[in-house]
């Protein structure tokens, strides 16, 4: 749905509550209206017709008369009172419902819980700090409806957030009814992203008994609680900073080529940038063969100014193509001694 089709649905959810309020207090004064009418159909000093009598006592209302004073002492009363009426609950009712509706604060539970409910298969971000923004960041790169809980109003990235029309909702992770606001039923993910561990894990806990299949991830400090947690909560993905980190520190140490690096299975892998030298047994080979060979995957090729993002099997590699690799550090240096070109130190 485009964001332009999401705010107006959220506008009407949004209304819903400012109608409720007012309607009541609308049918209190049209059937005042209607009473007042018929109290002019039946005693005004001349006839008067039904509709007639129905403007004169909404003209009334709004402290306009139209017809001169009236004889009757019920008539007398209603030319005092409703004028009085619709000065003190009408008025004040519209000019209520107005400013709610065109006052908004769009950081208010009000319009999250609204802009939330146009949404389904969204992410819920918890927390908006360092990690959180970056998570943000690649959220919204890919695409993804999301939906962010903050407790820091005075958070310098929630900027970044309504620049890309993201709802943010300011609160406490305890706070109850949070999760409602979010719209956490219908959505497809929760990423706890704050620095306090207990935060997470009790925002996780809150959101699985609302809904038990909802994906989570959850980043901790305690990288051997965290796996405890994914083990026994059916946690998805318990992701310690450290344990995030360690790979890529040790792996950048020992060869300057690694872009990258992480485990998959326990399985760790590098990301790789190759320039081809001259001389190099790489050269002549295709990237079919490369694959074959060595079990590894072609990401990029760059010859000139192009790269291609995952080439043909039959392109020949040449003396100053620049390939990119995800493979393991065994396989890299392998690489390395073809290319005639040792890892650095």
């Amino acid at each position: 749905m485009r964001s332009k089709e999401r705010r107006i649905r959220a506008w009407i959810y949004y209304l819903r509550k400012p109608l409720r309020r007012f309607l009541p207090l609308f049918g209190f004064a049209m059937g005042v209206v209607f009473f007042g009418g018929l109290a002019f159909f039946f005693l005004y000093d001349r006839p008067l017709g039904f509709t007639q009598a129905i403007w004169t006592a909404f003209a009334l209302l709004t402290g306009e008369p139209v017809l001169p004073w009236p004889a009757h002492w019920l008539l007398e009363i209603l030319y005092v009172v409703l004028p009085l009426l619709g000065l003190v609950v009408v008025l004040d009712g519209f000019i209520r419902f107005s400013y709610y509706a065109f006052r908004r604060d769009e950081l208010s539970p009000e319009w999250v819980r609204a802009m939330s409910e146009t949404m389904s298969k969204h992410v819920v971000l918890f927390g908006l700090g360092k990690v959180g923004f970056r998570v943000l960041e690649q959220l919204v790169a890919l695409g993804e409806h999301v939906v962010v809980i903050e407790k820091d109003e005075q958070c310098p990235n929630i900027a970044y957030a309504k620049n890309h029309g993201v709802p943010v909702r300011l609160g406490n992770g305890r706070e109850e009814g949070i999760l409602d606001d979010v719209n956490i039923k219908q959505a497809k993910s929760l990423i706890c992203a704050t620095n306090d561990d207990l935060a997470n894990l009790e925002l996780a806990i809150d959101a699985r008994k609302i809904r038990p299949k909802l994906r989570i991830v959850l980043r901790m400090y305690d990288q051997e609680l965290a796996e405890k947690i994914q083990d026994t909560m059916d946690i998805h993905l318990a992701f310690s900073t450290a344990m995030l980190s360690a790979p890529l520190f040790a792996t950048a140490s020992m060869d300057s080529c690694i872009l990258n690096s992480f485990y998959v299975e326990k399985r760790l892998l590098v990301i790789a940038r190759i320039p081809v030298n001259e001389g190099s047994e790489l050269v002549g080979t295709t990237v079919g063969q490369l694959i074959k060979t060595h079990q590894l995957v072609v990401v990029t090729y760059k010859r000139g100014e192009g790269t291609v993002f995952h080439p043909p099997t039959d392109v020949v590699i040449e003396t100053g193509d620049v390939l990119t690799l995800e493979c393991e550090p065994q396989t890299l240096k392998r690489i390395h001694e073809l290319n005639r070109a040792a890892a650095q130190a």
